[in-house]
C-alpha cells in the first residue's frame, strides 16, 4: 500500500469510527517456484492445476518466508469452486529445507514441513520420510476456506475450516508441531486437475476474523509511530519518524529521522538531517544545514 495510505491507518487507530485499513502487503506465491502443471492467476495469488495431471505431488510456495521473529500469523486459502468434493492434495506449510523441493515430485509434508491433506488427515515429519500424524481431521474440497495459524519460533500450526477451529489459536494447544526451520513458506497444492486455491493474506480478503494475538500474514511493521496526533500533515515523506503527541504537525521534504515527546506546534519546511527534542510550544524549521 502507499505510504500515505500507511501513515493514515496508523492515525487512524486512535479513532473508533475508523474503517479498517489494511497495514501490509499481499503476498503473492512464488512465480520462480512454480511447476509447469500449474497456472498462477489474481496476481499471483492463486494456483491451480491446469496441466500437471492426477496425482500431481508438486506445490507452489510463496514467495516471502514467515520467519521465526514475525510472530503467529493467519491466512487462509480459499479452494476454486471448480476442484473436487475432496481435495486429495496438502495445503499448510513448507520448511525452508523443503522448499527447493517443489518441482521434484514429492508432497510437501516432509523435512519439517505440515501438510493438511483434504481428505482429513495430516501429514509431517522432521526427516525425508513421510508420516501420517492425524486422521479424523475435517476434509476439504470446492469452495472452503481454509484458515491456518502458524507460530513461525515454536513451528506450531493450527488448522480450521469455513470459521470453525480444529484447535483454538487463542486458548487450545496446535493442532501439529513440526521441528524449527529458519523461515517457513505457506504454500499450494493442487494433486488433481481444477484443485488449488487461492492464497488469502489480508485483513480485508479474510471471510473470518483473525484470532487475538495473531498478526495477517500480509503485515508490515510501519516505519511511523504515532502515539496521538490531533492533526498531522506531511509531505514529501520522510524516513523512521515517530512522536508521541503534536496538536499539530505540518512537514514538506522533511529529514532523515525526528523524534519528540510533545509539540503544540510544528512547522517543517525542507528540513536538516535530524532533529530530537522533548517538548516544542513552537517549533519553525526551515532548509537548516
Amino acid at each position: 500500500m502507499s505510504r500515505l495510505m500507511l501513515r493514515a491507518a496508523i492515525l487512524a487507530q486512535g479513532g473508533a469510527a475508523a474503517p479498517p485499513v489494511d497495514v501490509g502487503t499481499l503476498r503473492q506465491l512464488d512465480t520462480t517456484r512454480r511447476p509447469t502443471g500449474y497456472t498462477l492467476s489474481n496476481g499471483n495469488q492463486t494456483a491451480i492445476n491446469t496441466s500437471g495431471g492426477s496425482n500431481y505431488a508438486r506445490w507452489v510456495p510463496t514467495a516471502r518466508a514467515i520467519l521465526p521473529t514475525d510472530g503467529r500469523r493467519y491466512w487462509e486459502v480459499l479452494c476454486p469452486p471448480g476442484g473436487a468434493a475432496t481435495f486429495d492434495g496438502y495445503m499448510g506449510v513448507v520448511s525452508a529445507a523443503q522448499r527447493e523441493e517443489f518441482n521434484a515430485g514429492l508432497n510437501p509434508i516432509t523435512l519439517g514441513s505440515i501438510g493438511w491433506r483434504g481428505t482429513g488427515a495430516l501429514w509431517s515429519s522432521n526427516t525425508s520420510t513421510a508420516l501420517q500424524q492425524l486422521t479424523g481431521l475435517l476434509p476439504f474440497g470446492a469452495g472452503d476456506v481454509l484458515m491456518f495459524v502458524l507460530d513461525p519460533a515454536t513451528a506450531r500450526l493450527w488448522i480450521g475450516r469455513n470459521g470453525v477451529w480444529r484447535d483454538d489459536p487463542g486458548s487450545g494447544a496446535a493442532t501439529w508441531t513440526a521441528a524449527a526451520s529458519p523461515a517457513f513458506y505457506p504454500q499450494v497444492q493442487g494433486r488433481n486437475p481444477g484443485d488449488g486455491g487461492t492464497l488469502r493474506s489480508l485483513p480485508s480478503q479474510f471471510s473470518y476474523p483473525l484470532p487475538p494475538g495473531v498478526r495477517a500474514l500480509g503485515h508490515d511493521e510501519p516505519a511511523l509511530s504515532v502515539f496521538d496526533a490531533a492533526t498531522f500533515l506531511e509531505i514529501g515523506w520522510d524516513r523512521p519518524l515517530s512522536l508521541a503527541e503534536a496538536a499539530v504537525w505540518l512537514s514538506w521534504g522533511g529529514g532523515s529521522h525526528l523524534s519528540h515527546a510533545d509539540a503544540v506546534a510544528f512547522l517543517e519546511h525542507g528540513g536538516g538531517r535530524g532533529a530530537t527534542f522533548t517538548q516544542g510550544t513552537l517549533y519553525i524549521e526551515v532548509e537548516l544545514p
